[in-house]
């Protein structure tokens, strides 16, 4: 989406949530995922541990997906809640970039 949106407004950041303290190889593995999909955006490596992004971001396992609006407001895709439907997210996407 980012692809198809970019030039719309559409940012996109990406956080892997490995845990690199007890899995080093997982950082090189996700810089090999993110530059095999040519991931052009904001890409971080969060430092830590689960309790905290958990409660923080209100999720238990990723995927999870935030699609926040020009204003601030936010909605949020998980899917320890449901399935995430990407058709659901990019039509809510097109929806928010077409407002100012």
């Amino acid at each position: 989406m980012h692809k198809k949106y970019a030039k719309q407004g559409l940012v996109v950041i990406t956080v892997a949530l490995d845990d690199i303290k007890e899995d080093p190889p997982a950082k090189d593995r996700a810089v090999k995922f993110l530059q095999a999909k040519a991931a052009p955006f904001t890409n971080l490596l969060l430092d830590e541990p689960v309790e905290f992004w958990q409660k923080q971001f209100r999720f238990v396992a990723p995927p999870c997906q935030y699609v926040f609006s020009r204003q601030g407001k936010w909605t949020q895709y998980s899917s320890d809640k449901e399935e995430i439907k990407h058709d659901e997210v990019e039509k809510l996407i097109v929806q928010l970039l077409g407002e100012k």
